[in-house]
Protein backbone atom coordinates (compact mmCIF):
# COMPACT_ATOMS: atom_id res chain seq x y z
CA UNK A 1 0.00 0.00 0.00
CA UNK A 2 1.18 3.45 -0.84
CA UNK A 3 2.13 5.26 2.37
CA UNK A 4 2.83 8.58 0.76
CA UNK A 5 0.82 11.59 1.86
CA UNK A 6 -0.71 14.08 -0.55
CA UNK A 7 -3.71 16.38 -0.69
CA UNK A 8 -6.78 14.34 -0.02
CA UNK A 9 -9.44 13.86 -2.57
CA UNK A 10 -12.46 16.00 -2.36
CA UNK A 11 -14.55 13.17 -1.02
CA UNK A 12 -11.93 12.27 1.49
CA UNK A 13 -11.22 15.74 2.79
CA UNK A 14 -11.16 16.03 6.59
CA UNK A 15 -12.25 19.24 8.28
CA UNK A 16 -11.43 20.17 11.80
CA UNK A 17 -13.94 22.42 13.29
CA UNK A 18 -12.62 24.26 16.31
CA UNK A 19 -14.79 26.29 18.62
CA UNK A 20 -12.63 29.08 20.00
CA UNK A 21 -12.95 29.61 23.74
CA UNK A 22 -14.40 32.95 24.61
CA UNK A 23 -15.85 33.77 21.17
CA UNK A 24 -17.74 30.65 20.03
CA UNK A 25 -16.84 30.97 16.29
CA UNK A 26 -16.10 27.87 14.19
CA UNK A 27 -12.96 27.63 11.97
CA UNK A 28 -12.44 25.09 9.20
CA UNK A 29 -8.94 23.53 8.95
CA UNK A 30 -7.87 21.35 5.99
CA UNK A 31 -6.73 17.88 6.76
CA UNK A 32 -3.26 16.92 5.86
CA UNK A 33 -3.11 14.33 3.05
CA UNK A 34 -2.25 11.01 4.48
CA UNK A 35 -1.01 9.63 1.21
CA UNK A 36 -3.10 6.60 1.66
CA UNK A 37 -4.61 6.03 4.99
CA UNK A 38 -3.68 3.24 7.25
CA UNK A 39 -6.08 0.45 7.48
CA UNK A 40 -8.34 1.02 10.37
CA UNK A 41 -8.00 -1.55 12.99
CA UNK A 42 -11.64 -1.96 13.62
CA UNK A 43 -13.45 0.37 11.29
CA UNK A 44 -16.98 -0.57 10.32
CA UNK A 45 -19.00 0.84 7.61
CA UNK A 46 -20.59 3.80 9.14
CA UNK A 47 -24.14 4.79 8.53
CA UNK A 48 -24.91 8.24 7.58
CA UNK A 49 -24.39 10.57 10.47
CA UNK A 50 -27.37 11.56 12.65
CA UNK A 51 -28.21 14.96 13.83
CA UNK A 52 -26.66 15.69 17.16
CA UNK A 53 -29.04 16.68 19.94
CA UNK A 54 -28.92 20.17 21.23
CA UNK A 55 -27.36 20.66 24.62
CA UNK A 56 -29.69 21.21 27.59
CA UNK A 57 -29.25 23.77 30.23
CA UNK A 58 -27.61 22.20 33.25
CA UNK A 59 -27.01 23.34 36.76
CA UNK A 60 -23.32 22.76 36.44
CA UNK A 61 -21.73 21.20 33.38
CA UNK A 62 -19.27 18.40 33.79
CA UNK A 63 -16.25 18.08 31.64
CA UNK A 64 -16.06 14.85 29.64
CA UNK A 65 -16.16 13.68 26.14
CA UNK A 66 -19.03 16.01 25.84
CA UNK A 67 -18.13 19.14 27.81
CA UNK A 68 -20.83 20.96 29.72
CA UNK A 69 -22.20 24.05 28.17
CA UNK A 70 -22.41 27.41 29.89
CA UNK A 71 -25.23 28.77 31.95
CA UNK A 72 -26.67 30.70 28.99
CA UNK A 73 -29.22 29.40 26.59
CA UNK A 74 -28.31 26.08 25.07
CA UNK A 75 -26.96 26.18 21.54
CA UNK A 76 -28.97 24.24 19.03
CA UNK A 77 -26.98 21.39 17.48
CA UNK A 78 -26.83 21.19 13.71
CA UNK A 79 -26.00 18.18 11.56
CA UNK A 80 -23.61 18.11 8.63
CA UNK A 81 -24.45 15.25 6.33
CA UNK A 82 -21.55 13.17 5.03
CA UNK A 83 -20.53 13.89 1.50
CA UNK A 84 -21.03 10.45 0.20
CA UNK A 85 -22.26 7.21 1.59
CA UNK A 86 -21.58 3.89 0.02
CA UNK A 87 -19.32 1.15 0.82
CA UNK A 88 -16.26 3.30 0.54
CA UNK A 89 -17.49 5.20 3.47
CA UNK A 90 -15.93 8.39 2.21
CA UNK A 91 -18.75 10.66 3.10
CA UNK A 92 -18.45 10.85 6.82
CA UNK A 93 -21.22 12.60 8.69
CA UNK A 94 -20.12 15.24 11.16
CA UNK A 95 -21.55 15.38 14.56
CA UNK A 96 -23.83 18.22 15.39
CA UNK A 97 -21.97 21.04 17.04
CA UNK A 98 -22.44 21.50 20.77
CA UNK A 99 -24.63 24.45 21.68
CA UNK A 100 -22.78 27.63 22.13
CA UNK A 101 -22.71 28.91 25.75
CA UNK A 102 -23.75 32.38 26.48
CA UNK A 103 -23.79 32.10 30.24
CA UNK A 104 -20.95 33.10 32.44
CA UNK A 105 -18.49 30.45 33.44
CA UNK A 106 -20.05 27.55 31.45
CA UNK A 107 -18.20 24.34 30.59
CA UNK A 108 -17.02 23.44 27.06
CA UNK A 109 -19.34 21.68 24.60
CA UNK A 110 -18.93 17.96 24.18
CA UNK A 111 -16.75 16.55 21.41
CA UNK A 112 -18.33 14.96 18.32
CA UNK A 113 -17.75 11.30 17.56
CA UNK A 114 -15.23 10.29 14.92
CA UNK A 115 -16.27 8.88 11.57
CA UNK A 116 -14.19 6.00 10.20
CA UNK A 117 -13.56 5.50 6.54
CA UNK A 118 -16.48 3.65 5.18
CA UNK A 119 -17.56 3.09 8.78
CA UNK A 120 -20.62 4.28 10.66
CA UNK A 121 -20.81 7.84 11.59
CA UNK A 122 -20.28 8.34 15.32
CA UNK A 123 -23.13 9.80 17.30
CA UNK A 124 -22.94 13.38 18.18
CA UNK A 125 -21.82 14.18 21.68
CA UNK A 126 -24.62 15.61 23.84
CA UNK A 127 -24.39 19.13 24.95
CA UNK A 128 -23.23 19.63 28.50
CA UNK A 129 -25.70 21.00 30.99
CA UNK A 130 -25.54 24.65 31.79
CA UNK A 131 -22.73 25.56 34.18
CA UNK A 132 -22.11 28.57 36.31
CA UNK A 133 -18.90 29.74 34.60
CA UNK A 134 -18.45 32.58 32.15
CA UNK A 135 -16.33 31.07 29.33
CA UNK A 136 -18.09 29.69 26.32
CA UNK A 137 -17.46 26.04 25.55
CA UNK A 138 -15.51 25.17 22.43
CA UNK A 139 -16.41 22.53 19.85
CA UNK A 140 -13.75 20.32 18.32
CA UNK A 141 -14.39 18.00 15.30
CA UNK A 142 -11.63 15.57 14.70
CA UNK A 143 -12.04 13.24 11.71
CA UNK A 144 -10.34 9.91 11.45
CA UNK A 145 -7.68 9.20 8.87
CA UNK A 146 -9.10 7.96 5.59
CA UNK A 147 -7.73 4.77 3.88
CA UNK A 148 -6.98 5.72 0.33
CA UNK A 149 -7.05 2.33 -1.39
CA UNK A 150 -8.96 -0.09 0.70
CA UNK A 151 -11.92 2.08 1.22
CA UNK A 152 -12.01 1.14 4.90
CA UNK A 153 -11.98 3.64 7.55
CA UNK A 154 -9.31 3.41 10.19
CA UNK A 155 -10.31 3.15 13.84
CA UNK A 156 -11.38 6.32 15.50
CA UNK A 157 -8.39 8.27 16.84
CA UNK A 158 -8.15 9.59 20.43
CA UNK A 159 -9.53 13.09 21.42
CA UNK A 160 -7.22 15.90 20.65
CA UNK A 161 -7.76 17.23 24.32
CA UNK A 162 -10.31 19.11 26.47
CA UNK A 163 -8.98 22.63 26.01
CA UNK A 164 -6.34 24.72 24.38
CA UNK A 165 -3.21 24.82 26.52
CA UNK A 166 -2.95 28.11 28.33
CA UNK A 167 -6.67 28.83 28.32
CA UNK A 168 -8.50 29.81 31.51
CA UNK A 169 -11.99 29.42 32.77
CA UNK A 170 -14.00 29.15 35.99
CA UNK A 171 -14.91 25.69 37.20
CA UNK A 172 -18.56 25.02 36.32
CA UNK A 173 -18.88 22.71 39.30
CA UNK A 174 -17.29 25.16 41.68
CA UNK A 175 -17.83 28.60 40.13
CA UNK A 176 -15.47 30.34 42.53
CA UNK A 177 -12.55 28.13 41.46
CA UNK A 178 -10.35 29.21 38.47
CA UNK A 179 -9.13 26.55 36.01
CA UNK A 180 -6.15 26.55 33.62
CA UNK A 181 -5.65 24.32 30.56
CA UNK A 182 -2.32 22.50 30.84
CA UNK A 183 -0.02 21.39 28.00
CA UNK A 184 -1.96 18.17 27.65
CA UNK A 185 -5.17 20.07 27.04
CA UNK A 186 -6.60 19.17 30.43
CA UNK A 187 -8.24 21.57 32.81
CA UNK A 188 -6.48 21.98 36.10
CA UNK A 189 -8.22 23.51 39.14
CA UNK A 190 -6.59 26.34 40.98
CA UNK A 191 -7.18 27.64 44.48
CA UNK A 192 -10.74 28.70 45.17
CA UNK A 193 -11.23 32.48 45.07
CA UNK A 194 -12.04 34.24 48.29
CA UNK A 195 -14.66 36.33 46.50
CA UNK A 196 -15.52 35.49 42.91
CA UNK A 197 -14.02 33.94 39.76
CA UNK A 198 -14.35 35.88 36.51
CA UNK A 199 -12.89 34.88 33.11
CA UNK A 200 -10.91 32.13 34.80
CA UNK A 201 -9.31 34.42 37.34
CA UNK A 202 -10.10 35.57 40.85
CA UNK A 203 -11.74 38.95 40.84
CA UNK A 204 -13.74 41.33 43.07
CA UNK A 205 -13.39 42.24 46.72
CA UNK A 206 -16.47 40.47 47.98
CA UNK A 207 -18.63 37.46 47.45
CA UNK A 208 -21.56 38.24 45.16
CA UNK A 209 -24.76 38.54 47.14
CA UNK A 210 -22.88 39.22 50.38
CA UNK A 211 -24.07 42.10 52.56
CA UNK A 212 -22.26 44.31 55.03
CA UNK A 213 -22.39 47.71 56.67
CA UNK A 214 -19.92 50.56 56.54
CA UNK A 215 -20.93 52.71 59.47
CA UNK A 216 -24.60 53.37 58.90
CA UNK A 217 -24.35 52.63 55.17
CA UNK A 218 -25.64 49.21 53.93
CA UNK A 219 -23.63 47.58 51.06
CA UNK A 220 -24.47 44.68 48.72
CA UNK A 221 -21.82 42.72 46.76
CA UNK A 222 -22.74 42.65 43.06
CA UNK A 223 -22.06 39.91 40.52
CA UNK A 224 -18.62 41.34 39.83
CA UNK A 225 -17.59 41.10 43.49
CA UNK A 226 -17.84 44.85 44.02
CA UNK A 227 -19.59 46.52 46.93
CA UNK A 228 -22.51 48.69 45.98
CA UNK A 229 -23.80 51.19 48.56
CA UNK A 230 -27.48 51.63 49.39
CA UNK A 231 -28.99 54.79 51.00
CA UNK A 232 -27.80 55.48 54.52
CA UNK A 233 -29.91 54.01 57.31
CA UNK A 234 -31.97 56.33 59.50
CA UNK A 235 -30.99 54.52 62.66
CA UNK A 236 -28.81 51.39 62.52
CA UNK A 237 -27.21 49.21 59.82
CA UNK A 238 -26.90 45.56 60.80
CA UNK A 239 -25.72 42.76 58.43
CA UNK A 240 -26.19 45.02 55.45
CA UNK A 241 -29.78 45.98 56.28
CA UNK A 242 -31.39 48.98 57.97
CA UNK A 243 -33.02 48.26 61.29
CA UNK A 244 -33.79 49.85 64.68
CA UNK A 245 -36.14 52.61 65.83
CA UNK A 246 -33.65 55.04 67.33
CA UNK A 247 -30.14 56.38 66.97
CA UNK A 248 -27.70 54.55 69.29
CA UNK A 249 -26.83 56.69 72.29
CA UNK A 250 -30.01 58.74 72.08
CA UNK A 251 -32.03 59.18 75.28
CA UNK A 252 -35.69 59.81 75.99
CA UNK A 253 -38.36 59.35 78.63
CA UNK A 254 -41.11 56.79 78.19
CA UNK A 255 -44.77 57.67 78.51
CA UNK A 256 -44.63 56.47 82.11
CA UNK A 257 -41.59 58.61 82.93
CA UNK A 258 -38.97 55.87 82.76
CA UNK A 259 -35.60 56.95 81.30
CA UNK A 260 -34.67 55.07 78.10
CA UNK A 261 -31.43 54.84 76.15
CA UNK A 262 -31.01 53.61 72.59
CA UNK A 263 -28.69 50.61 72.44
CA UNK A 264 -26.24 49.68 69.70
CA UNK A 265 -28.98 47.81 67.84
CA UNK A 266 -31.21 50.89 67.70
CA UNK A 267 -33.69 49.62 70.27
CA UNK A 268 -34.92 51.52 73.33
CA UNK A 269 -33.89 50.03 76.66
CA UNK A 270 -35.63 51.00 79.91
CA UNK A 271 -33.54 52.23 82.79
CA UNK A 272 -34.47 52.44 86.46
CA UNK A 273 -37.63 54.40 87.08
CA UNK A 274 -36.92 57.93 88.30
CA UNK A 275 -37.86 58.76 91.90
CA UNK A 276 -38.99 62.22 90.86
CA UNK A 277 -38.82 63.42 87.23
CA UNK A 278 -37.50 62.05 83.93
CA UNK A 279 -36.23 64.84 81.69
CA UNK A 280 -34.65 64.12 78.29
CA UNK A 281 -33.87 60.59 79.36
CA UNK A 282 -32.23 61.60 82.63
CA UNK A 283 -33.54 61.43 86.20
CA UNK A 284 -33.70 64.94 87.64
CA UNK A 285 -35.52 66.97 90.26
CA UNK A 286 -35.87 66.71 94.01
CA UNK A 287 -39.62 66.16 94.27
CA UNK A 288 -42.55 64.66 92.43
CA UNK A 289 -44.54 67.18 90.39
CA UNK A 290 -47.65 68.50 92.16
CA UNK A 291 -46.39 67.24 95.54
CA UNK A 292 -46.73 69.69 98.43
CA UNK A 293 -44.67 70.26 101.53
CA UNK A 294 -43.43 72.81 104.06
CA UNK A 295 -40.06 74.48 104.42
CA UNK A 296 -39.52 76.51 107.59
CA UNK A 297 -43.22 77.29 107.87
CA UNK A 298 -43.43 78.18 104.19
CA UNK A 299 -45.73 76.07 101.98
CA UNK A 300 -44.17 74.78 98.78
CA UNK A 301 -45.37 72.99 95.66
CA UNK A 302 -43.32 70.77 93.35
CA UNK A 303 -43.19 72.06 89.78
CA UNK A 304 -43.35 69.97 86.61
CA UNK A 305 -39.56 70.01 86.49
CA UNK A 306 -39.33 68.48 89.98
CA UNK A 307 -38.21 71.58 91.88
CA UNK A 308 -39.86 73.16 94.92
CA UNK A 309 -41.64 76.49 94.45
CA UNK A 310 -42.10 78.47 97.67
CA UNK A 311 -45.32 80.21 98.61
CA UNK A 312 -45.98 82.85 101.29
CA UNK A 313 -44.90 82.16 104.85
CA UNK A 314 -47.67 80.95 107.16
CA UNK A 315 -48.57 83.12 110.19
CA UNK A 316 -48.78 80.09 112.45
CA UNK A 317 -48.20 76.59 111.08
CA UNK A 318 -47.53 74.98 107.71
CA UNK A 319 -48.99 71.49 107.54
CA UNK A 320 -48.92 69.26 104.43
CA UNK A 321 -48.08 72.23 102.25
CA UNK A 322 -50.88 74.47 103.57
CA UNK A 323 -51.18 77.11 106.29
CA UNK A 324 -53.09 76.01 109.38
CA UNK A 325 -53.42 76.48 113.14
CA UNK A 326 -54.24 79.43 115.38
CA UNK A 327 -50.93 79.88 117.15
CA UNK A 328 -47.24 79.54 116.56
CA UNK A 329 -45.89 76.21 117.83
CA UNK A 330 -44.17 76.66 121.19
CA UNK A 331 -46.02 79.88 122.00
CA UNK A 332 -47.51 80.19 125.51
CA UNK A 333 -50.43 82.06 127.01
CA UNK A 334 -52.79 82.07 129.99
CA UNK A 335 -56.51 81.42 129.89
CA UNK A 336 -58.22 82.05 133.25
CA UNK A 337 -55.04 81.29 135.16
CA UNK A 338 -54.57 78.09 133.15
CA UNK A 339 -51.30 77.97 131.20
CA UNK A 340 -51.58 76.94 127.55
CA UNK A 341 -48.93 75.84 125.10
CA UNK A 342 -49.24 75.90 121.31
CA UNK A 343 -48.71 72.44 119.88
CA UNK A 344 -46.80 71.58 116.72
CA UNK A 345 -50.09 71.60 114.85
CA UNK A 346 -50.77 75.20 115.89
CA UNK A 347 -53.50 74.51 118.48
CA UNK A 348 -53.61 75.58 122.14
CA UNK A 349 -53.18 72.82 124.71
CA UNK A 350 -54.18 73.57 128.31
CA UNK A 351 -52.07 72.60 131.27
CA UNK A 352 -52.97 72.42 134.97
CA UNK A 353 -54.46 75.47 136.66
CA UNK A 354 -51.89 77.58 138.47
CA UNK A 355 -52.04 77.64 142.31
CA UNK A 356 -51.40 81.37 142.37
CA UNK A 357 -50.91 83.22 139.12
CA UNK A 358 -50.56 82.42 135.42
CA UNK A 359 -48.29 85.08 134.02
CA UNK A 360 -49.60 86.20 130.66
CA UNK A 361 -46.22 87.31 129.43
CA UNK A 362 -44.76 83.84 129.86
CA UNK A 363 -47.85 81.66 129.81
CA UNK A 364 -46.47 79.88 132.85
CA UNK A 365 -47.45 79.53 136.47
CA UNK A 366 -45.73 81.98 138.75
CA UNK A 367 -46.00 84.01 141.91
CA UNK A 368 -46.06 83.03 145.54
CA UNK A 369 -49.49 84.34 146.46
CA UNK A 370 -52.97 84.86 145.15
CA UNK A 371 -53.38 88.39 143.83
CA UNK A 372 -55.31 90.64 146.29
CA UNK A 373 -54.51 88.54 149.37
CA UNK A 374 -52.90 90.10 152.45
CA UNK A 375 -50.56 88.93 155.13
CA UNK A 376 -48.42 90.16 157.97
CA UNK A 377 -44.76 89.41 158.12
CA UNK A 378 -42.86 90.59 161.16
CA UNK A 379 -45.50 93.19 161.68
CA UNK A 380 -45.33 94.32 158.10
CA UNK A 381 -48.53 94.21 156.21
CA UNK A 382 -48.16 92.85 152.72
CA UNK A 383 -50.54 92.61 149.83
CA UNK A 384 -50.20 90.18 146.92
CA UNK A 385 -50.08 92.03 143.63
CA UNK A 386 -51.36 90.91 140.21
CA UNK A 387 -48.18 89.00 139.48
CA UNK A 388 -48.51 86.94 142.65
CA UNK A 389 -45.72 88.77 144.47
CA UNK A 390 -45.97 90.16 147.99
CA UNK A 391 -45.71 93.90 148.23
CA UNK A 392 -45.23 95.84 151.45
CA UNK A 393 -48.11 98.22 152.13
CA UNK A 394 -48.69 100.71 154.91
CA UNK A 395 -50.44 99.02 157.79
CA UNK A 396 -53.94 100.24 158.48
CA UNK A 397 -54.66 102.52 161.39
CA UNK A 398 -57.51 100.99 163.33
CA UNK A 399 -59.60 102.60 166.04
CA UNK A 400 -60.27 99.73 168.40
CA UNK A 401 -62.69 101.28 170.91
CA UNK A 402 -66.36 100.70 170.61
CA UNK A 403 -68.67 103.65 171.19
CA UNK A 404 -65.66 105.94 171.46
CA UNK A 405 -67.71 109.14 171.64
CA UNK A 406 -70.25 107.72 174.10
CA UNK A 407 -72.95 108.67 171.65
CA UNK A 408 -74.39 105.17 171.71
CA UNK A 409 -75.20 105.69 175.38
CA UNK A 410 -74.31 103.26 178.06
CA UNK A 411 -72.85 100.51 175.89
CA UNK A 412 -69.48 98.78 175.90
CA UNK A 413 -68.05 101.10 178.46
CA UNK A 414 -68.05 99.90 182.03
CA UNK A 415 -69.09 102.60 184.46
CA UNK A 416 -68.18 102.30 188.17
CA UNK A 417 -69.13 105.26 190.37
CA UNK A 418 -69.96 106.21 193.96
CA UNK A 419 -72.50 108.68 192.67
CA UNK A 420 -76.07 108.01 192.04
CA UNK A 421 -75.64 109.35 188.55
CA UNK A 422 -74.04 107.45 185.70
CA UNK A 423 -70.73 108.59 184.25
CA UNK A 424 -71.90 108.74 180.64
CA UNK A 425 -74.11 111.81 180.65
CA UNK A 426 -76.28 113.54 178.15
CA UNK A 427 -75.18 117.10 177.69
CA UNK A 428 -78.72 118.21 178.38
CA UNK A 429 -78.10 117.51 182.04
CA UNK A 430 -75.31 120.03 182.08
CA UNK A 431 -75.45 123.77 181.92
CA UNK A 432 -71.80 124.68 181.91
CA UNK A 433 -70.47 122.52 178.99
CA UNK A 434 -71.68 120.71 175.89
CA UNK A 435 -70.35 117.44 174.49
CA UNK A 436 -67.38 117.59 172.13
CA UNK A 437 -69.39 115.23 169.94
CA UNK A 438 -72.96 115.60 171.05
CA UNK A 439 -75.03 114.44 172.67
CA UNK A 440 -73.10 112.33 175.21
CA UNK A 441 -69.89 112.83 177.13
CA UNK A 442 -68.15 111.24 180.07
CA UNK A 443 -68.41 113.09 183.41
CA UNK A 444 -66.11 111.91 186.21
CA UNK A 445 -65.99 113.53 189.66
CA UNK A 446 -68.12 116.59 190.37
CA UNK A 447 -68.96 115.43 193.86
CA UNK A 448 -67.13 115.10 197.19
CA UNK A 449 -65.09 111.91 197.82
CA UNK A 450 -65.78 110.83 194.30
CA UNK A 451 -64.42 107.51 192.96
CA UNK A 452 -65.38 107.07 189.30
CA UNK A 453 -63.94 104.46 186.90
CA UNK A 454 -64.88 104.42 183.18
CA UNK A 455 -63.20 101.69 181.07
CA UNK A 456 -63.61 98.99 178.37
CA UNK A 457 -61.66 95.94 177.33
CA UNK A 458 -59.69 96.08 174.11
CA UNK A 459 -57.40 93.65 172.24
CA UNK A 460 -54.34 94.97 170.44
CA UNK A 461 -53.45 92.99 167.30
CA UNK A 462 -50.18 91.16 167.40
CA UNK A 463 -47.53 92.81 165.38
CA UNK A 464 -48.94 96.27 165.96
CA UNK A 465 -46.43 98.88 165.05
CA UNK A 466 -48.20 101.77 166.68
CA UNK A 467 -50.65 102.14 169.60
CA UNK A 468 -52.01 105.60 170.18
CA UNK A 469 -54.63 106.77 172.70
CA UNK A 470 -56.39 110.08 172.14
CA UNK A 471 -59.35 111.92 173.57
CA UNK A 472 -60.70 115.35 174.37
CA UNK A 473 -60.86 116.53 177.94
CA UNK A 474 -62.00 119.58 179.96
CA UNK A 475 -61.59 120.40 183.70
CA UNK A 476 -63.86 122.48 185.82
CA UNK A 477 -62.87 122.92 189.52
CA UNK A 478 -63.94 124.78 192.63
CA UNK A 479 -60.48 124.46 194.15
CA UNK A 480 -58.59 127.71 194.70
CA UNK A 481 -55.49 126.31 196.27
CA UNK A 482 -52.63 125.08 194.09
CA UNK A 483 -52.28 121.75 195.73
CA UNK A 484 -53.49 118.55 194.07
CA UNK A 485 -56.73 117.69 195.67
CA UNK A 486 -58.66 116.15 192.83
CA UNK A 487 -57.24 113.93 190.02
CA UNK A 488 -58.15 111.69 187.10
CA UNK A 489 -55.75 109.09 185.63
CA UNK A 490 -55.78 107.57 182.14
CA UNK A 491 -54.53 103.98 182.47
CA UNK A 492 -54.19 100.49 181.08
CA UNK A 493 -54.71 97.39 183.17
CA UNK A 494 -53.73 93.86 182.27
CA UNK A 495 -55.99 91.52 184.15
CA UNK A 496 -53.68 88.61 183.32
CA UNK A 497 -50.77 90.21 185.07
CA UNK A 498 -52.70 92.72 187.15
CA UNK A 499 -50.37 95.35 185.80
CA UNK A 500 -51.75 98.83 186.17
CA UNK A 501 -50.05 101.37 183.96
CA UNK A 502 -50.89 105.10 184.22
CA UNK A 503 -50.74 106.91 180.93
CA UNK A 504 -51.63 110.45 181.88
CA UNK A 505 -53.11 112.38 184.80
CA UNK A 506 -55.12 115.55 185.10
CA UNK A 507 -55.77 117.46 188.37
CA UNK A 508 -57.63 120.35 189.76
CA UNK A 509 -54.66 122.43 188.70
CA UNK A 510 -55.02 121.45 185.05
CA UNK A 511 -56.15 124.42 183.09
CA UNK A 512 -58.60 123.13 180.51
CA UNK A 513 -61.88 124.94 180.70
CA UNK A 514 -62.49 124.20 177.00
CA UNK A 515 -62.14 120.91 175.17
CA UNK A 516 -58.48 120.04 174.79
CA UNK A 517 -57.16 117.12 172.80
CA UNK A 518 -54.74 114.67 174.32
CA UNK A 519 -52.69 112.08 172.49
CA UNK A 520 -50.32 109.49 173.91
CA UNK A 521 -48.47 106.51 172.46
CA UNK A 522 -48.85 103.27 174.30
CA UNK A 523 -46.06 100.72 174.62
CA UNK A 524 -45.91 98.07 171.86
CA UNK A 525 -45.68 95.46 174.54
CA UNK A 526 -49.42 95.66 174.58
CA UNK A 527 -49.56 94.23 171.08
CA UNK A 528 -51.27 90.90 171.02
CA UNK A 529 -52.84 91.45 174.46
CA UNK A 530 -56.31 92.10 175.80
CA UNK A 531 -56.47 94.74 178.55
CA UNK A 532 -58.50 97.57 180.04
CA UNK A 533 -58.17 101.12 178.91
CA UNK A 534 -59.94 103.58 181.13
CA UNK A 535 -60.26 106.72 183.21
CA UNK A 536 -60.09 106.65 187.02
CA UNK A 537 -61.09 109.89 188.94
CA UNK A 538 -60.83 110.67 192.68
CA UNK A 539 -61.71 113.87 194.56
CA UNK A 540 -61.47 115.09 198.18
CA UNK A 541 -64.21 116.04 200.47
CA UNK A 542 -64.57 119.68 199.56
CA UNK A 543 -64.56 121.92 196.61
CA UNK A 544 -65.35 119.53 193.83
CA UNK A 545 -63.63 119.16 190.47
CA UNK A 546 -65.38 117.82 187.38
CA UNK A 547 -63.38 115.96 184.68
CA UNK A 548 -65.06 115.72 181.26
CA UNK A 549 -63.91 113.35 178.44
CA UNK A 550 -65.25 112.81 174.94
CA UNK A 551 -64.30 111.38 171.56
CA UNK A 552 -61.94 108.77 172.98
CA UNK A 553 -59.95 106.76 170.39
CA UNK A 554 -57.43 103.95 170.63
CA UNK A 555 -55.71 104.00 167.23
CA UNK A 556 -53.52 101.05 166.45
CA UNK A 557 -51.37 100.66 163.40
CA UNK A 558 -51.11 96.92 163.02
CA UNK A 559 -50.77 94.31 160.37
CA UNK A 560 -54.08 92.64 159.91
CA UNK A 561 -54.65 90.24 157.07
Amino acid sequence: MDRSFGRAQAGGALFLVVAMLGCGSIAMVDDIDGGGGLTGASGNTGASGTVGTSGTTGASGTTGVAGASGSGTAGSGSQVTGAGGGTAGIGSGTAGAGGANTGSGGGAAGLAGLAGRGGATGTAGSSGSTGAGNADGGLFLIDADTQKDTGQTGSGGADAGQCMPGDHRCDPAAPNTPMTCDDNGSWQRGTACSNTCSMGACAGICTPGAKTCVGNLPQLCDGQGQWQSAPSCNYVCRMGACTGVCVPGARQCSATGVPQSCNADGAWEDGTACPFVCNQGQCTGVCKPAATGCSNNVPQTCSASGSWVLGSACPFVCTAGACAGSCAPGARQCANDVPQTCSSSGTWTSGSACPFVCTQATGMCGGTCAPGSNRCTSGQRQMCDATGAWQNTPSQSMQLLINPGFDSGHTTWIEETESSSEIITNQSALTTITAQTPPYLGWLGGYDDAVDDLYQFVTIPAGATSISLSFYYAVRTEEVMTGVYDKVEVYTYDPMTTAYTPIAAFTNNTSAINWTRFTASLPLTLAGKTFEVGFLAKTDKTKTTSFFVDSVALDVVACTP
